[in-house]
């Protein structure tokens, strides 16, 4: 499989997580980040359910996640006065579930460990590498960028998220355009800070719910947090909807005395911070996933609202699923044409979509929930839900059945395979001697 080249577009998690595949495949890969190095650690926090921890098992990454990762147990739901409508261990318990831990980190942090684990950074990971073009033809790709240099390869992997460049050649159309696949219902900030309060209980989601405004505020200590604020839109677009920094400032003062914890104001929250970024949280699945040799990965071709962080996770499942199917094809044939990876990639998009759409109903659901999006959703939330563990029992019954389907690599084992009170639909793969 050495003679066949695979270029990938962003070194994010999803790209990380796809240049580690292809490399336990023994396929040759490059990956161009359009950031400087300096700028990799950008983000704020990201969780891996325990479909993930199964793949970083796999790739042999697991014990040192559990080292970096930031221990969480418990989700408190609070109103925008503080009042406490319900705490639950909702979060502990999804490691009941399945076997592994749900984990948070810093996007760094995980960044950094998927990154630390390429066999020669210098020549697979390129950074400040803006991609002005993409061709594609009957003998292979080529990537130009802005520094003047261009690359070639048999195949291009975009997982360059939410703004991808990638895609704007799939859909073939104008790099500043939108596409129409795409929903913004919802936007909003997220970013970390340090010390906000030395009375709140660490490892905690707290979460304030309320008509057109909720937040996350999640503390896995007191020297740390990481916060995400979402508003509704009047009405939904299909543009990208981004707000200024001197908005995002006139906005927190405008709910600066909304309690995102109880005892804790959004106005402190917003004046510890070290770092924020603003957003719109698009929603939807993409129609193309592909085109000739390049095909879409994470939230390049699928995007939902990030409450409860599948988003991720549903990127590399999809990466899983991809690499999957591209080795099987190398193995028979080391030097496919566009015809084969055609049906490759249309077995891909086949055996994903259904999956991915239904996530992004699931985490479309959870915001319109939080968010009190209708008299339904505002009385359960306040009036039956806290009372019967609803938390724990969405939880189970919602997100429990996409994680039991998780896929993994078919020509990797699981050393730490674990089964938790539900069992997976996919048990560790056998390879033969």
């Amino acid at each position: 499989m050495s003679g066949f080249k695979v270029l990938i577009i962003g070194a994010g998690p999803t790209g990380l997580l796809a240049a580690l595949a292809l490399q336990r495949a023994g396929i040759d890969f490059t990956i161009l980040e359009r950031r400087k190095e300096a700028d990799l650690n950008w983000g704020a926090s990201v969780c891996l359910w325990p479909q993930s921890a199964r793949v970083l098992d796999q790739l042999g990454l697991l014990d040192e996640a559990h080292a970096l990762h930031l221990p969480m147990k418990k989700k408190c739901n609070l109103r925008r006065d503080g009042s406490v409508m319900s705490w639950s261990s909702m979060i502990e318990n999804i490691g009941h579930y399945h076997g592994h831990e749900w984990m948070l980190f810093q996007r760094g942090d995980l960044v950094n460990l998927l990154m630390g684990d390429l066999s020669d950074i210098t020549n697979q990971l390129l950074v400040d590498k803006q991609v002005t073009s993409i061709a594609s033809g009957p003998d292979g790709v080529e990537v130009k960028c802005a520094d003047g240099h261009s690359y070639s390869g048999d195949l291009i992997i975009g997982a360059d998220g939410i703004n991808s460049t990638t895609r704007t050649f799939v859909d073939d159309i104008a790099p500043d355009a939108t596409s129409g696949d795409f929903t913004t219902t919802f936007y909003g900030f997220y970013g970390h800070g340090t010390t906000v309060s030395k009375d709140l209980e660490p490892g905690v989601d707290y979460e304030c719910h309320s008509e057109g405004f909720s937040s996350q505020l999640i503390m896995p200590s007191h020297e740390k947090y990481f916060f995400t604020i979402y508003l509704k839109l009047d009405k939904p677009t299909n543009d990208r909807y981004y707000i200024s920094a001197e908005e995002a400032d006139e906005l927190a003062k405008k709910y600066g005395d909304v309690y995102l914890a109880p005892g804790v104001t959004f106005k402190e929250v917003w004046a510890a911070k070290n770092w924020t970024h603003t957003a719109p949280f698009e929603e939807g699945v993409a129609k193309k996933w592909f085109r000739d040799r390049v095909v879409l990965v994470g939230d390049s071709v699928h995007k939902m609202t990030p409450n409860i962080g599948f988003g991720l996770n549903t990127g590399w499942q999809s990466t899983v699923v991809l690499i999957n199917l591209l080795r099987d094809l190398l193995r028979d044939n080391p030097n496919p044409d566009i015809k084969e990876l055609t049906k490759t990639f249309e077995e891909y998009k086949k055996t994903r979509f259904n999956h991915v759409t239904n996530d992004v109903e699931l985490a479309g659901t959870s915001t319109r929930a939080v968010m009190w999006d209708n008299f339904l959703w505002k009385f359960l939330d306040q009036y039956v839900l806290p009372y019967i563990n609803g938390d724990t029992i969405l939880a189970k019954l919602m997100c429990s059945p996409t994680v039991q389907k998780a896929f993994t690599l078919n020509f990797l084992p699981e050393p730490n395979y674990k089964e938790g009170e539900l069992k997976w639909h996919n048990k560790p793969v056998i390879l033969k001697e």
